[in-house]
């Protein structure tokens, strides 16, 4: 007897390509609370790209891939097993040596061909020029953790209206759908609390959000911090980048994104609406008004 829809939905968290997935995720042994104080800092050069998912972290890691200026790589595996400053170094010996990148999980040939920001699996090569002082910029949403323990190294941090990044939780599915991170090391304790806080996906988006900002909310102003907010990617994307090269020190005058708008939060109910109102502590810190923003990001 073939198995039902229902039966193979309720399977497949059981079945063998999701053992290797947790078993991998597993296996990654960063946690940045372990490393020895204090932690060595990056090169001068260097550029950690963070921020609570699904607040363009993917877009500005994108937009920054301008070669041979600036190489921008997107969630290296390596980053979850590795220190930052040996992170970054094993990055350039990697580019500097065979002038071709293969971390990151970025298609920078779809990115090239079409300006789409696409996902792909790691390894897949593509040839980089460089200039003898390139910038190197990392993305890892979660490395607003190594904001407390990096005090030189420069960070650009995004951020979105919680409405947005809310709906954009629930829609993406998966462990933020639910309000979680990977299982990994790394996010241990972030998991394990929004775990204990409730087992509401719905309260819980709200609750990695706040999570999230809590920690954010006091270093926003350091002058080694730039932040960049993704609702002006879609009014003044030229400002945004030029912005971007002063805090970088390199021209900025293009961006090898195509610019899709996002849509309205469709995906939110009433419920969604109404606990994001109730619950979320860090909008107005963070500039934005949750009265309005739960009006305009109507159905």
């Amino acid at each position: 007897m073939r198995p039902t829809p229902f039966l193979r939905s309720a399977l497949a968290p059981l079945g063998p390509g999701r053992r290797r997935w947790v078993r991998f995720l597993g296996s990654l042994p960063l946690d940045p609370d372990e490393l020895d104080r204090p932690v060595t800092e990056p090169g001068p050069h260097d550029v950690v790209l963070c921020g609570c998912p699904r607040t363009g972290t993917t877009l500005l890691c994108a937009a920054l891939f301008q070669p041979p200026e600036v190489i921008s790589v997107m969630e290296p595996w390596d980053g979850m097993r590795l220190a930052p400053a040996q992170l970054f170094a094993s990055l350039r010996q990697e580019i500097d040596r065979t002038a071709t990148l293969r971390s990151g999980r970025l298609d920078l040939e779809d990115l090239r061909a079409t300006g789409a920001t696409n996902w792909c699996a790691e390894g897949k090569p593509f040839d980089v020029d460089t200039e003898p002082d390139y910038v190197l910029a990392v993305k890892w949403p979660g490395y607003w953790r190594y904001l407390d323990v990096l005090p030189t190294t420069r960070f650009v941090v995004t951020l979105r209206d919680p409405v947005g990044t809310i709906a954009s939780f629930k829609q993406q599915g998966g462990r933020v759908g639910l309000g979680l991170q990977y299982q990994t090391s790394f996010n241990r304790d972030l998991n394990a609390e929004l775990k204990a806080a409730t087992d509401d996906p719905a309260l819980r988006r709200v609750l990695l959000f706040d999570y999230v900002h809590q920690r954010l909310l006091g270093h926003l102003e350091r002058p080694n911090v730039h932040v960049v907010r993704y609702e002006r990617w879609f009014v003044e994307p030229a400002a945004v980048l030029a912005e971007l090269g002063s805090f970088l020190g390199r021209p900025l005058d293009h961006s090898p994104v195509t610019l899709r708008r996002p849509g309205s939060a469709r995906s939110l109910d009433d419920r969604d609406r109404a606990l994001i109102r109730k619950r979320c502590t860090t909008a107005e810190a963070l500039g934005y008004d949750l009265r309005t923003l739960t009006e305009t990001h109507g159905p």
